[in-house]
């Protein structure tokens, strides 16, 4: 097995990422009105179950183990759901990590709409008013779509779908094949500066050894999902898209061309 600091992917941890995360940040404002092609094949691409398919993980929000939730969330389901040429995109990250003994790790991927809905109109906003009692509601809805996108309480618009509702959008991370993850600084989730991308990139002299191995790490899942055709969240070290409109704004293309999942559950649209 080769160790992290052998091989090509240390050259991928040692490679900064400052740069194309700012630039990324500067065009995601917006994105949800970006153009959506609604008559372009792609956005029938089937969905496939990523664990079927080799791909490791566990539905965050069905587990009642993840922090800082510890419990089920209302809606969730059990499946780790993704646009099938994704998935083929991950199959091939997966193949560069193999010879270090490591793997992706998916937290999350589709998202029925009451998941979606929880976070953003209930659960965000009441966690930042316990921490912020002195915010105003424009404040607490800033910062709430900082991190949580805009819900669909009506039914999803077909040209404004939150990310993970096109089944184009993963959460994920990299772990050993024994199931320790890497460390990335940061809970998945968390909704703090911290979380952001590029958090750990500045003043890289004053880093404590846990900080600069997170920012490695972070940059390693970066490149390589990058090099595989996504692009980041850059509010959200864990979170990567193709093909939806935040891919779109963020890489420059004309639009988008996922939409709504298909053959999900209607009472999950």
């Amino acid at each position: 097995m080769i160790r992290l600091t052998e091989g090509p992917l240390a050259a991928l941890r040692a490679r900064p990422l400052a740069e194309e995360v700012a630039r990324a940040a500067t065009r995601r404002p917006g994105y949800r009105d970006h153009p959506v092609d609604l008559r372009d094949p792609r956005g029938t691409d089937p969905m496939t179950e990523v664990t079927a398919q080799g791909i490791a993980g566990q539905n965050a929000y069905w587990s009642d183990r993840t922090a800082p939730y510890h419990g089920r969330v209302a809606g969730s389901v059990p499946d780790l759901l993704l646009r099938a040429p994704l998935v083929t995109r991950l199959q091939g990250v997966d193949a560069r990590l193999a010879p270090y003994g490591l793997q992706l790790w998916v937290f999350d991927a589709w998202r029925p709409i009451a998941v979606q809905n929880h976070f953003h109109t209930r659960w965000m906003p009441d966690h930042l008013r316990t921490l912020h009692p002195d915010w105003d509601a424009p404040r607490i809805a800033f910062e709430t779509e900082r991190y949580w996108a805009r819900g669909a309480e009506g039914g999803i618009d077909p040209a404004s779908p939150p990310p993970h509702a096109t089944g184009a959008a993963v959460d994920l991370t990299i772990r050993y094949r024994d199931g320790a993850e890497l460390f990335m600084g940061t809970l998945f989730d968390d909704v703090s500066e911290t979380s952001n991308t590029d958090a750990l990139e500045a003043d890289p002299e004053g880093l404590a050894f846990s900080a600069r191995e997170a920012r490695a790490n972070r940059r390693l899942l970066y490149w390589l999902m990058v090099e595989a055709g996504f692009a980041n969240n850059p509010t959200e070290w864990w979170h990567f898209s193709r093909g939806d409109q935040m891919w779109a704004r963020i890489t420059g293309a004309e639009a988008a061309y996922y939409s709504i999942a298909p053959g999900v559950p209607p009472s999950s649209r």
